[in-house]
């Protein structure tokens, strides 16, 4: 049972693959319920990459939990006005079709508006609405490279490198996660519900200012324009049985971290600050290759230097943190036995995030939400005659 901050809003998820998902997924996680509409073929994330068992994809079960789904194909009449019903006991909409597509649909947000004025309608998309590009088609490598994020990546080797993750996906579902919830609040308080458009490209901007964009921050710009970060102190130091990372960022830190190791004079020889931490890094990265992580590790921790060490999927989870912190649940999933999944990233005291409904199988929950749309019996029949719910 979900008794999350969200508790009492429903949410219609009209979305695919990682960027909407991963939000309407977060809404779940505080407790709102969540409708994802599929078409016949489901969400294409429920066959999509690796690893997978039974059917089943890791990437689905992890951008889906706490939510229901039904089965309705759009492209039939049918079914779209099937969403419009739905739509008026639904406090938001969110969607990251290619732009354009549910206007056509008559599932747009002008569409879905008549049907409920208090809705608060999200786009997630890859583009701002104007420029050649508005209506573009864009995937989250696109989105790393058209926001900078590559090429600051790249750092001293010049050689511009994605994160090898979906950032840009992630990043764009928080933003217009925390986008949905404040216009729900505003619906809430003014009565009036809104349309909000999140491109990807300007959420990842957004997030990565001072980062990517640094070098524009002061105008005019040459003496930085062409300059990617090429601190090294940001990269996990190789140690004798792995890695471990350090993050000395005052000049306190640093003197400690430097008396810590046995060599003061590695932040006090050089004039110049950033010859200085030139000196101190380079003999870091050696001295660090003579000594364990497991060794390292208490000697920077009592000079209290931020510091860490560089896990695998094997060390994760049974690091003494993040065991000590319950980071990971063990749930039980019908087609694939034991399912390990990260759990919410806030603790509320009063209203706590939770898994409170496993990742739904495709359409398992059709009747239920049509029932509770008023949809009677005979209806909901003859719309899965005809194919429209599944």
């Amino acid at each position: 049972m979900a008794d999350g901050p969200l508790v009492g809003f429903r949410i219609l998820d009209l979305t695919a693959v990682i960027s909407g998902p991963f939000c309407t997924q977060l809404l779940g996680d505080l407790g709102a319920d969540v409708v994802k509409i599929e078409p016949p073929e489901g969400d294409s994330m429920r066959r999509l990459g690796r690893p997978a068992k039974n059917g089943v994809t890791a990437a689905f079960l992890n951008f889906n939990r706490n939510k229901r789904s039904i089965v309705i194909d759009i492209k039939k009449e049918h079914g779209r006005d099937l969403v419009r019903r739905l739509a008026v006991k639904a406090d938001a909409l969110v969607e990251n079709n290619r732009p354009g597509v549910a206007d056509r649909l008559g599932i747009g947000y002008a569409d879905i508006r008549r049907a409920n004025p208090k809705i608060v309608y999200c786009s997630i998309c890859g583009f701002g609405p104007k420029g050649r590009m508005a209506n573009h088609p864009a995937y989250d490598p696109v989105i790393q490279g058209y926001s900078g994020m590559a090429f600051v990546q790249g750092g001293k080797s010049e050689k511009p490198t994605s994160v090898k993750m979906a950032l840009a996906d992630k990043i764009s579902g928080m933003t217009a996660a925390l986008s949905v919830v404040s216009a729900l609040h505003a619906a809430r308080a003014r009565g009036v519900g809104q349309y909000i458009r999140v491109p990807m490209l300007e959420a990842m901007m957004a997030f990565s200012a001072n980062d990517s964009i640094y070098g524009y921050t002061f105008v005019p710009e040459d003496e930085y324009k062409s300059q990617a970060p090429k601190s090294t102190t940001l990269d996990p130091f190789k140690t004798k049985d792995g890695w471990l990372t350090i993050a000395p960022f005052t000049d306190a830190q640093n003197q400690r971290l430097c008396e810590a190791v046995g060599h003061p004079e590695w932040w006090a020889d050089a004039a110049d600050k950033v010859e200085r931490g030139r000196n101190m890094m380079r003999g870091l990265a050696k001295l660090f290759l003579e000594r364990t992580t497991a060794e390292w590790l208490p000697i920077i921790e009592q000079a209290d230097v931020p510091c860490g060490p560089v896990h695998n999927y094997e060390t994760l989870f049974t690091d003494e943190e993040i065991v000590a912190n319950d980071c990971f649940a063990i749930y039980e999933h019908p087609q694939v036995g034991s399912v390990r999944t990260v759990n919410p990233g806030a603790r509320f005291t009063e209203t706590p995030m939770k898994m409170w409904r496993i990742p739904p199988r495709l359409g398992e929950h059709t009747d239920e939400i049509l029932r509770e749309a008023g949809i009677e019996k005979s209806q909901v029949e003859e719309l899965r005659s005809t194919k429209v719910i599944v």
